[in-house]
């Protein structure tokens, strides 16, 4: 199945932000949930190998746009051959967007392909975030194939593939991390190097990518939260 989503955020009076486009066809659905927020709803199952989302969003100068989703996406395989699903977004940015989706969970022999193509403009802010976990409670870990491509005034700032799970090189077990997390901010100040528990910031022009791999999810994402900066304590029991 084919998924179109798309949003438009545009300055509007007052210095809000006004919705002009909100639409989306498939297995998505997207609500506006607040002034300047929108979340995306999922309305069947999956993705199912096969499936490929296309989300398209456009925040202009002045315009802020933040955008969740309201629960984990579970990948799952395909009938008869192998092929991954997909989701894959495009954004573009000369104001302020804010992108952090629930985690996506990818089945036992399920393959998903998630891509992150964002071109900004000079002063344009990005926060995006991906967590994702390989394998459901007591079962084979799926692959998940990751590629972001930022660009900032026409030059490149950040281009990076992660593979993880069975087929992908990187993947060789015992060394087989089963949940990662990353951050990447943009336009909002600078960072050094910090490196905590199989967790690393590094430094990019005009902002900084955090990236984390571990056996449990919470783990990797409090570690990435941990070397962000300006973020809220967590407390633990």
């Amino acid at each position: 199945m084919r998924t179109v989503v798309e949003v438009v955020a545009r300055p509007g009076p007052g210095g809000r932000t006004v919705l002009p486009v909100v639409r989306a066809s498939g297995q998505l659905a997207v609500r506006r949930t607040g002034p300047a927020s929108v979340h995306l709803v999922a309305t069947a199952f999956g993705p199912l190998g096969g499936d490929d989302a296309q989300i398209s969003l456009v925040v202009a100068e002045g315009a802020v746009l933040v955008v969740r989703s309201v629960a984990a996406a579970i990948a799952l395989p395909a009938r008869g051959r192998p092929v991954p699903s997909a989701q894959r977004i495009h954004a573009t940015v000369a104001g302020s967007l804010d992108l952090r989706l629930e985690p996506t969970v990818v089945a036992a022999r399920a393959h998903h392909v998630a891509e992150l193509a964002a071109s900004l403009a000079d002063g344009a802010l990005l926060t995006a975030t991906e967590q994702v976990l390989l394998g459901r409670s007591g079962e084979e870990p799926g692959r998940w194939t990751g590629t972001a491509r930022i660009e900032r005034a026409g030059r490149p700032v950040l281009h990076t593939t992660v593979g993880l799970g069975p087929g992908e090189q990187a993947w060789l077990p015992p060394a087989a991390p089963r949940a990662y997390a990353s951050t990447v901010q943009i336009g909002d100040g600078t960072a050094d190097v910090a490196t905590g528990e199989d967790a690393v910031r590094l430094p990019l022009p005009g902002g900084w990518v955090t990236t984390a791999w571990g056996a449990e999810l919470h783990r990797v994402v409090r570690a990435v939260d941990e070397l962000t900066p300006g973020a809220p304590a967590r407390v633990t029991a």
